[in-house]
């Protein structure tokens, strides 16, 4: 009882600490606790590895929080995905004709470099699967000793011993054996889908009344066309569509009373930009580089959209009057769709 009331906290959620410390236990004991019970019962060691996870997690959290969560997943992180999408398709478009031959993943692979990903592993050099392999790991390491770098306080890290092994916990049983091996195998992609498919398209054929039974919609009902019928789909279409310009009519009016979009993140990204630069120089630079902010509709997720569906070559009209509507709504009268507009707020 005495070390679970001690222990350092892991976040700012309890029940995320519990989550949280079940894995790190899993990751101690496997890790650490099957070499280093052999050496000494002595737990000292075993409890400032625990210290150090939660100080990486709680600064973490903490980062987190600071984040534009909106760009970063309907801008940056679509931007990756388009680019992954274009390169793909330019090194499957089979341009090539017979008999030159070339392989899609290294033209991929020179379109698109990864360090982490080459040389491209090739059943031709066996001694290109152990390099890839090798750079991975490395890849991996070079990534968390510069988080850790970051997230850790000086003291911390002049320990050597124990940032070497919170570092290969890090890579290599949680970037390596979950993250790498795991989560981005293709079956557990397609199971996740499959699940999250499922759980969708329920079927809603059975519905329940007051009492909790459950009511099946008689089969042989027979729908017939009736002037009464017609006059209360009428109305009831009408009423809604009332009710979603009086909603939009709302929206626009109350729209220029409502807080700006993310100004605590880039105040935080404001004050960390300005504080680097003078810690760097007694005399910073005139032009300091602050956060720029990006109107909605001009996020990379549109553009990423219409690249997957391929609509410049299926529907070249649409994909013109949709990016002309675009450009009018964002540099248009009325800044509807520009930083801060309607759409913004």
């Amino acid at each position: 009882m005495r070390r679970r009331a001690c222990r350092p906290r892991g976040s700012s959620r309890n029940d995320v600490d519990l989550q949280l410390y079940a894995i790190i236990a899993i990751i101690i004991r496997d890790f650490v606790q099957n070499w280093y019970n052999k050496i000494t019962p002595d737990e000292t060691f075993v409890a400032e590895i625990v210290q150090i996870i939660a100080h990486c997690t709680r600064a973490l959290e903490q980062r987190l929080r600071k984040v534009d969560l909106e760009a970063l997943v309907f801008d940056e992180l679509p931007d990756l995905l388009d680019k992954h999408v274009q390169v793909y398709r330019a090194a499957h478009k089979g341009t090539i004709r017979p008999p030159i031959e070339a392989n899609p993943r290294e033209i991929y692979h020179s379109l698109f470099p990864l360090p982490p990903l080459s040389p491209v592993p090739s059943p031709d050099r066996p001694t290109s699967v152990i390099e890839q392999v090798e750079n991975e790991a490395a890849y991996r390491q070079l990534l968390v000793q510069g988080v850790l770098a970051v997230l850790l306080p000086t003291e911390d890290l002049e320990n050597g011993p124990l940032t070497a092994l919170v570092g290969q916990i890090f890579s290599e049983m949680i970037i390596g054996g979950v993250v790498a091996k795991k989560a981005s195998e293709p079956w557990m992609i397609l199971e996740g889908l499959s699940i999250l498919a499922r759980v969708i398209q329920r079927p809603r054929s059975e519905t329940t009344d007051e009492s909790g039974s459950l009511q099946v919609p008689p089969e042989n009902a027979k729908k017939s066309f009736s002037i009464q019928g017609l006059f209360w789909a009428i109305v009831q279409w009408g009423f809604a569509l009332l009710t979603i310009f009086k909603l939009f009519i709302t929206t626009v009016a109350m729209s220029r009373s409502l807080p700006k979009r993310a100004d605590n993140g880039l105040l935080e990204k404001e004050k960390l930009t300005r504080h680097t630069a003078d810690s760097q120089s007694q005399n910073p630079p005139f032009s300091t580089e602050e956060p720029v902010k990006i109107p909605i509709l001009a996020f990379r997720l549109w553009p990423t959209i219409s690249n997957l569906l391929e609509m410049d070559l299926r529907m070249p009209w649409l994909c013109g009057t949709l990016s002309m509507l675009q450009w009018i709504a964002i540099t248009g009268p009325g800044n509807v769709a520009g930083v801060d507009g309607v759409i913004d707020r």
